[in-house]
């Protein structure tokens, strides 16, 4: 008797298979300077990528849409604008090579197998694939952005010291990207070593705004440039109401922060529960009471 449904899966897969075959022997090596440097710690399968990417070069996939270009803004605030492109060019081609080779191999399963349920295994394994990409890129960033809002009150109350007590605002600057090693303090080195190099002082700051891409930060970046342009009377004084605000926003992010933390919580502390309920309970059901 005729088993449509492995009929089915092995006419499925063949097409399949047959595709990543082709794109196999036609890509392999062709993308070795785009992969040879990946960690496997940080990216699963990296020697398998040229798949994802013969295929985008295949179907001529457009790294700069709209999404594309937001992305790689996005990507440019963690690796550098230098290599944001590069970086979003890997994951997208990481997200191909996963699905391109999970579907046959699903559908090979599932043939073999006779069980349908090996179909939505191998799509939601395909999807957390895709996902635990984009997923570790956005916690990376949101990381980035937290620690950038968490360090930016005290800078600004060390610069507003230092101009208060007669220096000059870049070399408070100076001093100031100097005295720490997180995230903010780097950019604001990245822009001392601009100016000491010879970018002029606006355009070094309008460059670390933008590599900065919040809010908060461009509102304080355009502050100093425009009292910069004025002159130098005002800024310690808006240096210090600015200050004040974002104390204020950093009480308000820590508490979001706990408050996100406690409800983490609630979801292992109630596996925890129910199973030790379960423990007490099915017992006494046993015993009949």
């Amino acid at each position: 008797m005729i088993n449509w449904f492995q009929l089915a899966m092995m006419a499925a897969a063949t097409p399949f298979a047959l595709f990543w075959i082709i794109l196999y022997f036609k890509y392999q090596g062709a993308f070795h300077a785009y992969t040879d440097s990946l960690s496997p710690e940080e990216y699963k399968m990296p020697e398998l990528f040229f798949i994802g990417m013969g295929f985008m070069h295949l179907t001529r996939y457009d790294l700069h849409s709209r999404k594309g270009r937001a992305r790689i803004k996005e990507i440019s605030e963690i690796k550098g604008k230098k290599y944001a492109e590069y970086y979003y060019y890997v994951i997208k081609g990481a997200g191909f090579t996963y699905i391109l080779t999970i579907i046959p191999f699903v559908f090979i399963l599932g043939a073999l197998s006779n069980e349908p349920m090996m179909l939505l295994i191998g799509v939601c394994l395909a999807v957390l694939m895709v996902q635990y990409l984009e997923k570790d890129i956005n916690e990376k960033l949101e990381h980035r952005r937290e620690e950038l809002m968490l360090d930016l009150p005290q800078i600004l109350s060390k610069m507003a010291l230092l101009i208060n007590s007669g220096m000059v605002m870049r070399e408070a600057w100076v001093k100031v990207a100097y005295t720490g090693e997180r995230a903010l303090y780097q950019e604001m080195q990245i822009t001392s070593q601009e100016m000491a190099n010879g970018v002029p002082d606006l355009e070094a700051l309008r460059n670390f705004a933008d590599r900065c891409s919040l809010k908060d930060i461009r509102k304080v970046t355009s502050t100093i440039i425009q009292n910069m342009q004025k002159g130098n009377k005002e800024l310690s004084y808006f240096l210090e109401e600015i200050s004040r605000e974002m104390w204020e926003e950093k009480k308000n992010l820590v508490r979001q922060k706990g408050e996100a933390a406690g409800t983490k919580l609630m979801i292992p502390t109630g596996m925890i529960f129910i199973g030790i309920l379960i423990m007490v309970v099915v017992p006494i059901f046993a015993n009949g009471f």
